[in-house]
Formats: structure tokens, sequence, C-alpha cells
């Protein structure tokens, strides 16, 4: 079984393909509170030439302080720019 950190970590195998498949669908990943309280976090593939993911890039944020959506509206664009850039380099 899958161990709970919080009361909003997936459990259900179905479901974390899922968030998995929509995360390389968008091309990141949001996860709220799953790994403990308070904590939100976003990533970001870090690609090399050949487009394998070889990395990622991360920003957390405090759930108190800054809601997903927030984050998302905000910072998403800049996480993305930077992974694009990062990636860009290698």
């Amino acid at each position: 079984s899958i161990e709970a950190f919080t009361k909003n970590t997936l459990t259900d195998r179905e479901a974390i393909a899922a968030r998995v498949q929509q995360a390389r669908k968008q091309g990141w990943c949001l996860v709220n509170q799953e790994l403990e309280e308070g904590l939100i976090s976003m990533a970001a593939p870090i690609t090399d030439r050949a487009g394998r993911m070889v990395a990622a890039l991360n920003i957390s944020g405090q759930a108190n302080r800054t809601s997903a959506k927030v984050m998302q509206e905000t910072m998403l664009p800049a996480l993305l720019a930077a992974a694009a850039e990062v990636s860009r380099l290698l």
C-alpha cells in the first residue's frame, strides 16, 4: 500500500497514474499539500537535447500565504520559462 503523508496524499494507484499522465500532457505538475500540510509545490521538467527529462525545476510555497491557484497564475509562467531556458542550455 501507499503511505499517506497528509489527508491530501494520493494513495490510489489509478489516481496517481492519472496525475502523472496529466503532468506529462500539460508539461508541469502541482502538488497541493500532499507531502506536507501547508506545502504547495510546482515542478517543470528539464530536458536534454534529445527531449528526455533529466531533472526538474521546482518552486514551493506555503498554502497559508499563497493558494495553488495564485501560484499557478503568478509563478508558473516564470517556472516554465526558466525550465525551458535551462533545457536549452544543456
